[in-house]
């Protein structure tokens, strides 16, 4: 059922299970404007499109990572890959991939019209390694674990804006055009990079020393960058940082779990070295003390 399904009718590929081992699939399709992602953890298995099941007309282009090694064989070139890096390919040449052993992979199909406007010689990137640390390879990564960790994108806008940056970075690894490279850097690594700033700030909120070089170093950018990043949406690194803790006190102040601890815990807890600081912007920002809001 899941290789004539799954495999031959939805994804026109032949799926051969390892002989010695008992078949897993575990598959997510999520769907943006022009692009798709797949999702998945899968047994030790090789995937082939053959000449048959390419003439689907299928031709996205395929990025995909894998966390165990493998090899691909495509266009007359084959390669070998190691758990982490991706490898380019096209749907529309035959092709075979094989996975060294169970994996989870992640899969991104671009249609390649709007790629061939920002990447010159697209046949040239097939069948290539992308090795990491490469930035916009790990934004692009970040931006897919978003649209992961997300039920559906019900804002349109949202999805829209979300395809375009992926498509943005997705340049950028290939290796865009000089123009390019300068609209894609102001465009989608750029909203990259707030995302990622924005991500870790949230996971770092406890840290008394969570500070704007602190965010700098981590991301290999200047402090000055990083305060422009946040002035144009319209903000200070400062305030994002400052809302973000007093919205999470006022979560937990309203949460059961935290009744027995005391506000100037629950402060400390979100980061706040100064309870008296913190008491005078909780009250500004929601029109009470905390011990009010909590009574």
């Amino acid at each position: 059922m899941w290789r004539e399904f799954f495999g031959r009718w939805m994804f026109h590929t032949e799926i051969e299970p390892a002989a010695d081992a008992p078949f897993h699939a575990d598959i997510t399709v999520r769907s943006a404007p022009g692009l798709s992602v797949t999702s998945s953890s899968l047994s030790q298995v090789r995937l082939t499109r053959t000449p048959t099941l390419v003439a689907d007309g299928n031709d996205d282009l395929v990025l995909f990572v894998m966390t165990s090694p493998g090899a691909v064989v495509q266009c007359g070139r084959e390669t070998a890959y190691n758990a982490g890096e991706a490898v380019v390919m096209t749907a529309a040449e035959t092709s075979t991939c094989v996975a060294r052993g169970p994996a989870r992979y992640r899969c991104l199909h671009v249609q390649p019209g709007v790629l061939a406007k920002l990447v010159p010689d697209l046949d040239d990137v097939l069948v290539r390694r992308i090795v990491p640390p490469t930035e916009a390879l790990q934004y692009l990564l970040s931006y897919i674990r978003f649209l992961e960790e997300q039920q559906a994108c019900a804002d349109p806008e949202l999805a829209r804006a979300t395809a375009l940056h992926m498509r943005d970075l997705l340049a950028l690894a290939l290796g865009a055009s000089r123009d390019a490279v300068f609209i894609a850097e102001g465009r989608g690594l750029r909203a990259a990079r707030l995302q990622a700033m924005r991500r870790y700030v949230a996971d770092n909120l406890s840290d008394g020393n969570l500070t704007v070089s602190a965010v700098a170093a981590r991301h290999r950018v200047t402090p000055r960058y990083v305060q422009r990043l946040f002035e144009s949406e319209g903000t200070t690194f400062s305030e994002f940082v400052l809302e973000l803790r007093l919205t999470r006190v006022h979560r937990m102040l309203a949460d059961p779990r935290y009744a027995g601890w005391t506000v100037s815990a629950i402060a400390l807890e979100t980061g706040f070295g100064d309870v008296s600081y913190f008491n005078r912007r909780f009250r500004r920002r929601f029109g009470a003390s905390p011990t009010q809001f909590r009574a």
